[in-house]
């Protein structure tokens, strides 16, 4: 069936266009079909067509730091995409799939080209997309919003302040009350520590690009317990508490009571990370639990089994909150335990039997 410039009239998408534009597009496109869980554009690609979602559903993703990979959005009929490597003359920034059979209208670059010559009110919108879609991607590929829903990020993105700090820059500083979660645009800032009974701070590791800090304080309700000190020229995000607790923390902290773990199967069912340091884990802990402390988790993560479930405590909450936060926020199916060793139901060993994890950064 012959696509009528009719039918392109009734998309907002293109409501900007001429008719003589109109009439172009609809001669000059090709229908095509895609079944479900094909790859219609590819992330590094050179790009070649203008795409317009007639029928169907398709996911947006991109290659995440992590290795896998990031879906950026769900888009579906009356969408366009495809125009920002044809307008920055850029190869494709993201990957695109069909989640369902899908008829789209692609359109070649000369043809896209000559539309967008001629339809100057069209071009400087589909530009102002193109600025939009990079800001949105560039923090959707960042570590702490890699798993967070696209609604979500939007609101983050609306809500986030930026800051650069110059090299030998306090950003957060050791002792002081946590209000806000830093999020590292680039560059790359020293964490520095100074332990009760030592004289001299020290730097116990790195952060760099993609890299989130200041969860622990907002978490726990507990001062800044180290301080993080610029490197270099380094841009960073920022959410305050709030938005924080309300974006991000939601959807990545999840509790589990002790009534509900089933004691004769537990071991089975999860791997159990006592997060205390290891003089308190010695003292006591879950039998059968994995002594990792919260200072080293985020190091250990890659030695971690992603197939498996988690469960993490400390004495009551606070410890444990913070490194099931940490470890859900990386992909792992994790949750904290609701008292902690303390409200445990089953057996607690009493002494050094278990497993303990070498106190050593590995970031």
């Amino acid at each position: 069936m012959e696509l009528m410039s009719s039918d392109l009239r009734k998309y907002n998408y293109f409501s900007s266009l001429s008719d003589g534009a109109l009439e172009f597009f609809a001669s000059s496109v090709k229908q095509e079909h895609y079944p479900a869980g094909s790859i219609i554009m590819r992330e590094g690609d050179e790009g070649d067509s203008f795409y317009f979602i007639k029928e169907g559903r398709l996911e947006v993703f991109k290659n995440a730091r992590s290795g896998g990979d990031a879906l950026l959005s769900v888009i579906g009929s009356g969408r366009g995409f495809g125009e920002t490597s044809l307008l920055t003359c850029a190869a494709r920034s993201t990957s695109v799939r069909a989640i369902t059979d899908a008829v789209l209208l692609v359109l070649s670059k000369p043809d896209f080209e000559k539309i967008t010559a001629g339809e100057p009110v069209f071009k400087r919108r589909l530009l102002r997309n193109v600025r939009d879609y990079a800001r949105y991607n560039k923090i959707k590929t960042l570590q702490p919003f890699e798993l967070l829903e696209p609604e979500k990020v939007y609101v983050a993105i609306e809500r986030m302040a930026e800051k650069t700090y110059m090299p030998g820059e306090d950003i957060i500083v050791q002792g002081e009350k946590g209000d806000k979660y830093y999020i590292i645009k680039s560059g790359r800032i020293a964490v520095l520590k100074k332990r009760e009974g030592e004289a001299e701070t020290k730097k116990i590791t790195e952060l760099s690009s993609g890299n989130a800090f200041g969860e622990e304080a907002l978490i726990k309700n507990d001062p800044r317990n180290a301080t993080c000190r610029a490197m270099e020229e380094t841009i960073v995000l920022s959410l305050n508490k709030k938005d924080f607790n309300q974006i991000v923390k939601s959807a990545f902290l999840e509790n589990v009571f002790p009534e509900e773990i089933n004691q004769d199967t537990y071991l089975d069912d999860y791997i159990i990370i006592d997060v205390r340091v290891q003089a308190e884990y010695e003292e006591e802990h879950i039998y059968g639990a994995t002594n990792i402390p919260l200072e080293i988790l985020r190091g250990k993560c890659s030695e971690l089994d992603p197939s498996r479930k988690y469960i993490t405590y400390c004495l009551n909450d606070s410890r444990g909150m913070v490194a099931a936060f940490l470890l859900k926020n990386r992909g792992f199916d994790a949750q904290c335990l609701r008292g902690g060793v303390s409200g445990w139901l089953g057996e607690v060993v009493k002494g050094s039997n278990g497993a303990h994890m070498p106190d050593r950064q590995t970031f």
